[in-house]
């Protein structure tokens, strides 16, 4: 990748970021009646944020030497530019992958499997059920609260019963990031504790460089030993029955 590219890409890896990260509030702020200036501006925003990364798949693919291995470095970038145009409406949630492509995301990757962060994790789902169900009560007509709290957690944990479903465009927007958000949850659940069960497991074996411990090697030869105390009784006893036969 020549100079201009490594510039370019550094570039449009922060503005398509930035993008992904206003897409949420600004989706959810379009699913309330607001204004008409504010509800355009607010549409503008979703267009500009959809342009960004439009504005990268074009750029890149005209400075880049090898376009099919820029292609396959970043395979998100045209489905997004496809999927999330604003004139699809309810898709543009999905801007929000670009979130965990980065080294930012690496590194909040690292950090969620430890115990800090799996709790900062697991408030950060209570939150969104919260306010998930306050928002659902607001978006579905003939929704209280109390029926939105329990839609989102049915939603969370990706249950659904069915008795309770979106039938505005917010609200499926809604429910597709809630139940993102869940699953993302139980993967670093389950991920945080096979972490732990593989941490034990290397704490608790030995490396092939390392020499046994002394309370090991005494557990050896007594286990070596009643071994060879057992093979001396079954040879009597095999001398016994010849003899006696």
């Amino acid at each position: 990748m020549s100079s201009l590219e490594t510039r370019l890409q550094r570039f449009f890896d922060g503005v398509t970021y930035v993008a992904a990260l206003l897409t949420g509030p600004v989706l959810i702020a379009l699913a309330f009646d607001l204004p008409s200036g504010l509800e355009s501006v607010l549409e503008m925003v979703n267009w500009v944020c959809w342009a960004a990364f439009a504005l990268e798949l074009v750029a890149m693919l005209a400075v880049s030497r090898d376009r099919l291995a820029w292609l396959r470095s970043r395979p998100m970038t045209p489905v997004i530019v496809v999927l999330t145009l604003p004139a699809f409406e309810g898709l543009d949630v999905f801007r929000m992958v670009r979130l965990l492509r980065g080294p930012f995301a690496r590194r909040v990757a690292e950090g969620v499997t430890t115990t800090a962060g799996l709790r900062n994790v697991a408030i950060l789902t209570l939150l969104t059920v919260g306010l998930g169900g306050v928002l659902f009560a607001e978006l579905e007509p003939g929704v209280d609260v109390g029926d939105g709290l329990y839609w989102a957690v049915t939603t969370v944990t990706t249950t659904g019963y069915g008795d309770i479903v979106p039938t505005t465009e917010g609200g499926k927007a809604l429910a597709m990031a809630i139940m993102l958000i869940g699953a993302a949850f139980l993967a670093i659940l389950t991920g945080a504790i096979a972490q732990r069960f593989i941490g034990r497991w290397q704490r608790g074996g030995t490396a092939p460089d390392e020499q046994p411990s002394a309370a090991a090697t005494v557990g050896e030869d007594a286990v070596l030993a009643k071994l060879d105390e057992l093979g001396e009784r079954l040879a009597r006893l095999e001398r016994a029955v010849t003899r006696g036969g």
